[in-house]
């Protein structure tokens, strides 16, 4: 069924769509209204061009539809892409984050090793300092939404909630 929906989507569709959304055949359509009041004691006339009217009126109801749920299909799946890759960009950041974590807490030891040293040498007494974060800070905890954000159904249950 793909397969034919495609092909009629690639080679068939396109040429009633361009029709019906050409600007001289919708201003037809309109000024074929007129003609209608005019021409009222004409029931062969009215009964055509109601009939015309009718068949464009289904006509572009169906091609309305059939786009819009084609374009929301296409939307729930860009959606879905833009979430793995923000899942992906996020995964990264806190891979990041991690590192700049440890070698921070690499730095702040070295830094007090070297004041200890230095104290040695000076015969003084330095006293240590506590790094204020470290590499176990919980990342997933300080979003807005907490751990639920990264869960994997998530989007799901966001986009129901829509």
């Amino acid at each position: 069924m793909e397969k034919v929906n495609g092909w009629l989507d690639e080679h068939v569709l396109p040429y009633p769509v361009k029709f019906l959304t050409h600007r001289f055949v919708i201003l037809l359509t309109i000024a074929l209204l007129a003609p209608l009041i005019v021409f009222a004691h004409s029931t062969d006339f009215v009964l055509a061009v109601n009939s015309y009217l009718n068949t464009m009126g289904v006509a572009v109801s169906s091609i309305v539809l059939l786009y819009a749920t084609v374009s929301e299909i296409r939307d729930k799946r860009i959606a879905a892409m833009q979430e793995r890759r923000a899942q992906e960009d996020h995964q990264h950041v806190v891979e990041m984050h991690r590192l700049v974590l440890e070698n921070m807490d690499f730095q702040h030891q070295e830094i007090e090793r070297l004041k200890r040293i230095l104290g040695e040498m000076g015969k003084l007494s330095v006293s240590s300092t506590k790094l204020p974060h470290g590499a176990g800070t919980d990342l997933q905890a300080l979003h807005a939404r907490g751990h639920a954000r990264f869960e994997q159904d998530h989007v799901k249950e966001q986009v129901r909630g829509l």
